[in-house]
């Protein structure tokens, strides 16, 4: 259990990593291909970590938990930062505030959900379904993001 708090550090270690992944990723990408490559990466990641609740072998299973969701930071870095540039490049000015307001309350929300699920399913036994949420959380974002990216593009070309 004292080593929870050191993989967490490990993990924020790696996702600092995310901020060098971007500047590189942005100077030989568009900011949108930066986006859906690293939310793809961070999925394929946690994929990992999805995939250990299927395995046999409690070592194997933990290294690979622990593994994918340490990596999985790169992804999340870079993505959060793409997804702030492509807010302050293209939300107006005048609606800025009301937009970042909106995303701030919904980030609250899905935190306050993950928390919410944690309530709800303490047993250890029951920890399937909080990796399992997290990981389809994940999946749908890529989803609407790469959906969101490629409808504007479609829009522009039209």
């Amino acid at each position: 259990l004292e080593m929870v708090g050191v993989w967490r550090g490990v993990a924020s270690a790696v996702g600092l990593m995310g901020t060098i992944a971007y500047h590189y990723s942005t100077k030989h990408f568009s900011l949108e291909s930066t986006g859906m490559w690293s939310i793809m990466f961070q999925f394929m990641c946690l994929s990992l970590s999805y995939a250990s609740l299927f395995v046999e072998n409690s070592n194997s299973s933990l290294v690979m938990l622990i593994a994918g969701v340490c990596a999985s930071r790169v992804g999340l870095w870079v993505f959060d930062i793409a997804i702030t540039q492509m807010m302050q490049e293209r939300v107006k000015e005048n609606v800025r505030g009301v937009v970042g307001g909106v995303q701030e309350s919904l980030n609250s929300f899905f935190e306050i959900s993950a928390s919410a699920l944690g309530i709800v399913f303490p047993d250890p036994g029951q920890f399937f379904i909080y990796v399992a949420a997290g990981y389809a959380s994940v999946g749908i974002a890529m989803f609407v993001y790469g959906f969101g990216v490629y409808a504007r593009r479609d829009k522009k070309s039209m």
